[in-house]
């Protein structure tokens, strides 16, 4: 019998759920939407399709009238020293499959599911979790999102949903799901700029929901040299040619977790918070695209909080090295 974490995962790729938003409030940090609200495929995390940055992208600059895109996607971070004892090396994968067309003549619109799997492998002496030095070690992410825009220049709009599901197995899926929402307005007086503006937020696990002004821009400097910002990423792109191009790009992310019964905190949750920077190299052909994303996690954060909300630890984890990869084809 498949067991019931991974049974409604399974659910959530055909049957998304959407809930309100409650008990929002103003914070200064940044919004923890995933980081590539732009250009399609803009980014590391970003390469998986679920983002609304993503989403948002492929929409903006589709290069036909309908399509379909997959993507894998994997990261290997360094090992970095705990605040408090002990360390942590961290390793991800997954894919994402996105799908988009035009509707009527000024409005594209994208779907996206998404699975991610996570693996913490922490050194002795860890105190993340009180009594535990591997509270836990594999979990899980599934993700729908969707989006729908206007697109030509002067002003248009844009709006987008994500529901998330993410924790170890066997952990109580309606407490696993986070949501989010986004919707706002874009300008554009030429190709080569365009700005953005509107409001994001985002529940959290065990905590109030985020709610942020959401602010981008683009702008084609030079043939070959750009600028974009989106939510909580920044990137510079030096287009060599049709086929390759380089990019300076610093971000934030945010993953969340329910764990389940059998942790040593049954129910809780873990919380991961990562700003980074780095260059990337990207290679486009037809219908493939390849790229990888090397640099510093600059600032890292793991933090657990107990059912109910109570903070139970918090640490800082040392800067370390991280390479991230994907690959994309299109249908």
């Amino acid at each position: 019998m498949a067991r019931p974490f991974a049974r409604t995962i399974a659910l959530v790729l055909v049957l998304p759920a959407f809930g309100a938003l409650a008990h929002a409030q103003n914070a200064f940090r940044p919004l923890p939407l995933p980081s590539d609200w732009g250009r399609w495929g803009a980014g590391l995390e970003s390469k998986a399709g679920g983002s609304f940055e993503s989403l948002d992208a492929l929409a903006a600059e589709p290069d036909e009238r309908t399509f379909v895109e997959a993507r894998a996607h994997g990261l290997v971070t360094g090992s970095g020293s705990l605040e408090g004892g002990g360390d942590v090396a961290t390793q991800a994968g997954g894919w994402s499959v996105t799908f988009g067309r035009e509707l009527g003549e000024e409005r594209l619109a994208a779907f996206s599911i998404e699975t991610n799997g996570y693996f913490y492998d922490f050194g002795p002496g860890t105190a993340l979790v009180p009594g535990s030095s591997q509270p836990f070690n594999d979990l899980y992410e599934a993700r729908v999102s969707g989006l729908v825009r206007t697109e030509g220049d002067g002003l248009g709009w844009f709006a987008g949903l994500s529901a998330t599901l993410g924790g170890e197995d066997e952990a109580d899926a309606s407490e696993a799901l986070a949501v989010g929402g986004l919707g706002g307005f874009r300008w554009s007086r030429s190709p080569d700029t365009a700005v953005e503006f509107g409001i994001a937020a985002q529940s959290r696990l065990e905590d109030d929901a985020w709610l942020w002004p959401f602010l981008g821009f683009e702008w084609q400097a030079t043939e070959r040299l750009s600028f974009e910002a989106r939510g909580t990423s920044v990137q510079a792109n030096v287009d060599w040619n049709e086929s390759w191009r380089t990019f300076a790009r610093a971000e934030y992310l945010l993953r969340q977790f329910r764990l389940n019964d059998d942790s040593p905190l049954a129910q809780g949750v873990l919380r991961d918070e990562t700003i980074r920077a780095g260059l990337g190299l990207e290679r486009r052909g037809e219908n493939v695209s390849f790229e990888l994303f090397a640099g510093f996690d600059l600032w890292r954060e793991l933090s657990t909080l107990a059912s109910g909300g109570a903070g139970v630890a918090e640490a800082e984890v040392d800067s370390a090295p991280f390479l991230a990869f994907s690959l994309g084809f299109d249908f």
